[in-house]
């Protein structure tokens, strides 16, 4: 074989390759929560089946053409919980949400985004029994994909994502009392 046919040859399977996307590294659950992983080129997407309240921490690595462009941000989370969720936490390690998209909720009802920086806060009213699309995952007129600013990321960087059931006020108040409760016998036992 020639040099030029091999060079021919080498360009032929480079250009067959699929281009570098957002590699998916996996995701900490517990109990049945799953994840399913749609990300590509400048593209973070997945679904998420939430079986419980519990955080579910998934992890991304950063390829060469992720940095051309704000990371466009997009999910399926569906409640397999048995319960109303009456919102998420969403909390990235890296980086931050550079725009807030869409929220659309299955059978309609307020969803109410706060915060800044890496962490949104989601309200649900009333509270969400089925499935929230946030962004444009389902492909629907009018809906915007969130966004992830890149600054600061280099090819190879590590981010994670986390998402978590927002608890209830009364559970809130209990979960704080029971911490203080902890915190006064540990005290106790110091002085003893």
């Amino acid at each position: 074989m020639s040099k030029n046919t091999l060079i021919a040859a080498a360009l032929a399977l480079a250009a067959a390759l699929p281009a570098q996307a957002l590699t998916f590294e996996g995701a900490v659950t517990q109990g049945a929560t799953t994840v399913t992983d749609y990300s590509a080129i400048g593209l973070l997407s997945f679904d998420l089946d939430l079986a419980n309240g519990a955080p579910a921490e998934l992890s991304w690595r950063v390829d060469d053409e992720d940095l051309l462009a704000p990371i466009a941000f997009n999910a399926v989370i569906r409640n397999y919980t048995g319960a109303g969720l009456p919102g998420l936490m969403l909390t990235l390690d890296r980086g931050g949400f550079a725009g807030v998209g869409s929220v659309t909720r299955q059978f309609g009802g307020t969803a109410t985004v706060s915060g800044d920086g890496a962490a949104r806060t989601i309200r649900f009213a009333p509270e969400e029994y089925l499935d929230i699309e946030l962004g444009n995952a389902l492909g629907g007129a009018g809906k915007q994909d969130w966004t992830l600013g890149e600054a600061g990321f280099r090819v190879g960087d590590r981010f994670s994502l986390t998402v978590s059931a927002v608890p209830e006020p009364g559970q809130a108040a209990l979960l704080l009392a029971g911490l203080a409760a902890v915190g006064a016998a540990a005290r106790r036992r110091r002085a003893d």
